[in-house]
Order: C-alpha cells, then structure tokens, then sequence
C-alpha cells in the first residue's frame, strides 16, 4: 500500500510573489503518494498550525511536506505538529520555496518551485521514524588537575550537588604555578582546605589516568594511586591541568641571579628581607609571543608595584600591549601615570650580563633613536607552554590540540571550553594563557555544561538515528578511525559477532561514517543514500543543464539562506541537496547527479581549518577529487564538479560560486 503524503503549501503572509501556487497545487497534486494538497498563508502561525493538524488527521496522513521558508527557521515547529498528530517528528521532509526559490531569483520560479516540491516528497516517501529514548547517565565528574582552576570548578560543581573526584598527579593540590594567586590576592590554602573537607569531592593526590573508554554520560576511567588500578566510572571528564613557563632568552645568554621570572620578582617585590633594592629594572614582553594576555597582565602590575614601592626607574621593552583583559588599561594607564618607561621595539631586544648587571640594547621605533639600558633586574619574557602531560591526556582521551599544544584546536563551531567529544571540556590555562576573568567563565560555563547534562540522571536522545547493521558489518574499523566525534567503537553483537556501535549520546549526526563505510553497513535516518538518490532523480529528465549543490547545514545551506534574504540574484539552474556535512557526500551521490544529466556538481562545506564535524570539509575534498579522477577516466570533464568552501555568513560567496559554476557551463555548451 502506497504511503499517504501530506503536502503543505505556504505563501509567507504574500511573501512570495514569484510563484503561481495555483499551478503548483496542481502539479503537486499529481505525484505519486500525494493525499493531499493544502495551500496557506500563516502555517507557522497557531491558527495555520491548528488547519495544518486537523487536515493530517481528517486524511489519514502518514508523511508530511511543506513547502514554505528555510527548514532553519520553522522545521522544529513542524516537527512538533507532526508528533501532536500522533506522528514520528522525523517523518517531515521540507521544500525551501522561500530563500532558495522565490527571493533569490527575479521572474516566473514555479517551474523550480514545483522541482523542489518534487524532490522533498520523494524524500519523504522512504524517510523513517526516529524514536527518543531516555538514556541514563552517570552522575558524577572526574576532575583532572590540582591548582587553582581545578579546585575552584570542584567546590562549584559540589555546590549544584554534583560529585567529582579530583584527580591531581602531583604529592598535593596547588603545588603548580601560583601566578593568579599572588597576582590577585588569593589564598591558596583556604581553597585547598575547603575542598579537602567537602563531601562531595573525592580528593585523589599522587594518581593518574591509565585508560579511558566508553563516551558521555558513561567513561569508564582506569586510575593508578599507590601502584594500584581501579576502574571508575563517571558521565563526564574535565581537564583542569596547569600550564608552565620558561624564559624567552636567546641560547647566547647566561643565566644570572638578575635575570628573572615574574613569579620570582613578584617574590623580590613580598619579601620583607630584601637586601638593596634594585634602581633600575627592566621588563620584557609579547617580543616572543604576540598572544601573551597573562604576562601583560604580570608585567603591568609587576612594574607598577616596583614604581611605588621602591621608586625604581622602570622600562618595559614591548611590541605590543595587548589590554583587552578587564582592567588591563586602567593598570597601563597607571604606571605610565606613575613613571613606567614604555619603549616600543619591533625585535627583540639584544640581552648580555655585564659585572653583574644586565644590558639591554634595542631600538625604539618611536624616538628612531638606539636605546641600551643597563639595569640591576631584568624581569624576562615568559612563554607559557602547555603542562608536560598534556600529549598524553591527549592521546588517552582521543581529543585534539591546538597547534601550540593547548586544548581546544580553535574551532570556531567549538565553545572555548568544549572538546569534539561531548562530555569532555576544558577549564583555564590547560588551554592557553587566561586571565582571571577568563577562568572565572570557563568554570562557571563548564558547571552549567556538566548541570544540565548530568544532574537529572537521564538524558533525551535520538535511538539509533544512526546505525551499524551487523549483518553487514564487518569490523575493518574504518568508521572508528574516521569519526571525528570518537563517537563509535567495536561492541558484540548478539552473535557474539563484534561490530561497530555508535553511541547515540555521543554522536553529533554528521553522517561521515555512513559514507566512508566500505560495506554500505551504516545506516543514517534522513540522510541515507535512497533518500539522496531519490531527490536527484525527483528532477528526472529536467536535470539536463542542471547543477547540484549539496550543501552542508552548518555554512553553505544558511548562506545561500541569507542569500535569499538579501535578495542576491544568482542562477535558476541549481538545486540544493541539504547534508548535514559536506564530509556525508558520498562519490556515489555525485555519480547519481551526472548519471541524471546533471552539467556541474558542487560540494559546499565550511571553511578549511573550521569544519563543524572538524574533518568534513577535508574528506569531502579528497572525494571531489576522486570524482574528478573517475570523471576524466570516462572521458568526461572532470572540473564539471567543484569543491567550495564558505562560511555561513558568505552569502556574496556563495553566490560568486554557483554563478561562476552557472557561467562555465553556459559558455561550454553544456
């Protein structure tokens, strides 16, 4: 028996104009499946909602369409309708008649509109429900670190009722750096007593982590404490870990008892027993690294202090003050105010120790003039490096750092204090140089995170959305390894057979899997290859001078959207395939397009180095090559299909992109 499709129309209140929707009813009306046909005004509305609900109930409907705006504006609405009904949510396929129909293009679009219609209803011919399940989660947090960040995250997430265990591989907590502290007046003391006798933290001192498996809401940690292992289990991991520091100095300088770190100045500037206190001081910073938020902060304070304690003269050698940290500009505006000496060199100025003193030779480049001040104290740039066993947290948590090293690889689509695994996330210097404003935020943000994800003991998931069918399974491990979410991993099927589970907590719906899968062994509801398939042919024999577009609904889908909005004019010819990333276009997805007479295939993910799914818009290149090579092997053109990448904000660029692509086929006939 034919499945029942329900399809709704909408005209936006009369903002489409371009579009006959008499003639498309009628069109509508005659494909395959089609029940019913109802055209409104006001569907996102409650009164359109109510028709829309009383209309799929009257008709028996078993699948809906609507054709109206962007599915990024109104889907969840729909959905929502559908589920009132009694019907699965994701059962609803939504033509985009509005920004990627009407608004982009001037004249008569019904002919595209009715395609469009088309290729949604034959998608949502062969779409399949996705139950929600409640899942349990583990309630308690394992903490990794002992100084300031991580002592401070644990008594916040003790005070929203939840458990962790601090994890410190050092003999006892606040034994690393302690530069926030002396800078801003902390005591590290009362902090580490208050959490020592708080119940619910679980303090760990001299421990580690051995091995880490599973995924969010269930890590089972291995920890080593007193040359013993025991096996834990908590719903989510946080990294706290300190950072270190060493002298920016040329390997030609000797070391000197008037060469020193901020920290031990610091010291110099508490220390009632000082014997004669220096004249002339110098300090330095941001010649090395031009990131150096903490050790502008260390440096302004620190020169500031020396001015009015010891009436020092004071120079700070620099090439940049960086003062977006709060209060940096006051504290700048300070100790210029109080006689601080600010001179601005483009290179590192030359250091040496002569008879006990240290020279400094630069040039500032406001006087033009060669500068060489001999002082009694250098305070030496620091560059602050990530902790020694940060490769290994890596390494043991499959979770990727930045190019200095730091956690957080600087993803645009990551939050600061989030991993590309869920359930694992950052706090303070483990990654990069913070101030205390900055670790006040991480901490407060990754409580929230760990609150609303754990407190309740359960969490509301999409059940097997994605999935490994283990008849066809055959364990080469290819999707395990691809997965930039870690979500996946080797599970034993009822036949004691071993395949590939995903976790539906952990997985983010990228599809990636699913298309690098050899054996075609995973399934991803909503994206599979037949529901591809199915649109590109919806088209039919009007694909001829076609081009398709599959476009990631991370970038190029909401930038042809605000295309749309902004009224920019590009081709009538293309058609927008939706993917969840561009990393799920599949060469078989591409074949099918020409196969159908497409002219030119476009793949549009997010700009390189900011892929939502990290790896996407990588592997998607590597596949429009590969098509390339296919293409030219049977004599076709092989640049007929072209990779660009966009951000969602790009809407002139992506427009730049179809018409070039639009120009080249016109021009080769095509």
């Amino acid at each position: 028996m034919e499945t029942r499709v329900g399809v709704f129309l909408c005209n936006c209140g009369g903002a489409i104009k371009n579009i006959d929707f008499d003639a498309l009813v009628k069109e509508v009306a005659k494909f395959p499946g089609v029940s019913c046909v109802n055209l409104s005004s006001d569907l996102c509305l409650e009164e359109g909602k109510k028709k829309m609900l009383s209309r799929m109930k009257e008709e028996n409907i078993e699948k809906v369409v609507v054709a109206a705006c962007s599915p990024e504006f109104q889907e969840h609405i729909f959905r929502e309708v559908l589920e009132r009904a009694g019907l699965n949510g994701h059962l609803l396929s939504m033509a985009n008649i509005r920004e990627q129909c009407s608004w982009p293009h001037e004249g008569e679009v019904t002919e595209k509109a009715v395609e469009l219609v088309k290729m949604a209803v034959n998608k949502a011919r062969l779409l399949q429900p996705v139950e929600k399940k409640e899942l349990p989660v583990n309630e308690e947090v394992l903490l990794v670190g002992g100084g300031f960040s991580a002592i401070n995250a644990a008594l916040q997430l003790s005070r929203v009722g939840l458990r962790t265990t601090l994890l410190e591989e050092g003999v006892v907590l606040g034994g690393g750096p302690r530069k926030l502290e002396s800078l801003y007046g902390f005591d590290p003391g009362s902090m580490i007593r208050a959490v020592k006798e708080d119940k619910n933290v679980n303090v760990l001192t001299s421990a580690q982590m051995t091995a880490v498996e599973g995924s969010i809401g269930d890590f089972r940690v291995t920890i080593r404490k007193d040359g013993e292992e025991t096996l834990r289990n908590y719903g989510a991991i946080v990294l706290a870990t300190e950072y270190q520091t060493e002298l920016a100095l040329d390997s030609g300088v000797k070391s000197s008892p008037n060469i020193v770190s901020q920290e031990q100045f610091f010291g110099m500037l508490r220390n009632p027993g000082l014997g004669a206190q220096p004249r002339t001081i110098g300090f330095m910073f941001d010649s090395s690294d031009e990131n150096s938020r903490f050790p502008t902060l260390a440096t302004l304070h620190n020169a500031l202090q020396a001015k009015r304690k010891w009436g020092s003269e004071v120079y700070v050698f620099y090439k940049s003050v960086k003062v977006d940290s709060e209060g940096v500009e006051r504290l700048y505006q300070q100790a210029r105010d109080c006689g601080v000496v600010f001179l601005r060199s483009e290179t590192p100025p030359r250091i040496s120790v002569e008879s006990g003193h240290v020279r400094i030779d630069g040039r500032d480049i406001f006087l033009g003039e060669d500068i060489t001040l001999t002082c009694d104290v250098l305070v030496a740039e620091e560059l602050y490096l990530p902790t020694e066993g940060s490769e290994y947290l890596s390494s043991l948590l499959n979770i990727r750092r930045d190019a200095e090293g730091f956690f957080q690889d600087e993803n645009v689509h990551l939050y600061p204090v989030s991993s590309e695994r869920k359930g694992i996330f950052f706090v303070g210097s483990c990654r990069g140089d913070l101030d205390l404003g900055r670790v006040l935020t991480d901490i407060s943000s990754v409580v929230m995170s760990v609150h609303e994800l754990l407190s309740s003991g359960k969490t509301l998931v999409d059940v097997e959305r994605v999935k490994a069918d283990p008849q066809k399974c055959v364990a080469c491990l290819t999707c395990i390894r691809v997965c930039p979410h870690r979500a996946i991993q080797l599970v034993r099927a009822d036949n004691s057979k071993e395949v590939a589970g995903i976790s539906d907590l952990a997985c983010y719906a990228c599809g990636i899997c699913a298309c690098i899968c050899p054996a075609k062994a995973i399934g991803f509801q909503g994206y599979r290859d037949e529901e591809t398939f199915a649109q590109i042919e919806a088209i039919g024999e009007s694909l001829n001078g076609r081009n398709v577009a599959f476009c990631c609904e991370h970038s190029a889908y909401p930038a042809a959207d605000l295309a749309g909005r902004l009224r920019l004019h590009y081709s009538k010819d293309v058609r927008i395939i939706q993917v969840p990333c561009a990393g799920q276009v599949d060469v078989l997805h591409i074949l099918k397009a020409f196969e159908k007479g497409a002219a030119a295939v476009l793949v549009m993910g997010c700009e390189e180095g900011a892929c939502h799914h990290i790896t996407g818009n990588t592997r998607a290149k590597e596949r429009v090559k590969y098509s390339e090579r296919l293409l030219k092997e049977v004599k076709v053109d092989g640049g007929r299909v072209r990779m660009f990448n966009l951000s969602p904000n790009a809407p002139h660029k992506f427009v730049r992109a179809v018409n070039e692509v639009a120009k080249t086929v016109k021009e080769s006939g095509r």
